[in-house]
């Protein structure tokens, strides 16, 4: 029972202690601009530069689209949200596929041998093609290799969306599903 009573008081004090330490300070107002106007400093990331394998087994690298913007749909062939939203993409890429400035991709994670990954978010690549073409999805689906996309680009869930702009820097990233018209909001931002 004292064990019990030591441990717990060394538990209170350690969290006082945190609680502490992670104590603010009082934001104070910044009045030595008159106009009140404030300037948002943006940072940009650049883009890291995957290679991927297509459905022939050709390489492909995001380089390949140097000087376009670059939309990526990150999607699994069981994930309902990703399923459900597809239709939607696909009708924006009907509308830009024309043009020579925008570049649409997928990736998925598939679990054949031949792609090396320690941890597929997928089932095979012939099952996720067999979904592809049931949701008449007609832009590139690409597969991750060595879980080098899925890492290197922090994909925790699906679907999952990534907007790289025409000088390799990333312009935005979603997770959840996206709608044709708030994908065609976000290919308007891009440069």
């Amino acid at each position: 029972m004292k064990k019990l009573s030591l441990l717990g008081a060394a538990l209170l004090s350690s969290s006082l202690l945190l609680t502490a330490c992670s104590k603010e300070e009082p934001k104070k107002e910044d009045t030595s601009n008159s106009s009140q106007e404030k300037k948002e400093e943006k940072t940009t990331t650049q883009a890291y530069n995957f290679t991927v394998m297509d459905k022939d087994g050709k390489e492909v690298k995001l380089s390949d689209f140097k000087g376009k913007k670059v939309y990526i749909n990150v999607w699994a062939s069981w994930c309902g949200p990703c399923l459900r939203e597809i239709p939607e993409l696909e009708k924006v890429y009907q509308k830009v596929k024309a043009r020579e400035d925008i570049v649409f991709l997928s990736i998925t994670s598939p679990n054949d041998e031949v792609f090396k990954n320690q941890n597929p978010s997928d089932k095979s690549k012939d099952v996720i093609l067999a979904k592809a073409k049931e949701l008449n999805l007609t832009y590139p689906v690409l597969f991750d290799v060595n879980d080098r996309f899925l890492i290197n680009y922090g994909i925790r869930s699906f679907p999952s969306h990534i907007f790289i702009n025409s000088d390799g820097t990333i312009a935005n990233r979603f997770s959840g599903s996206l709608t044709e018209e708030k994908l065609t909001e976000e290919l308007g931002k891009m440069k």
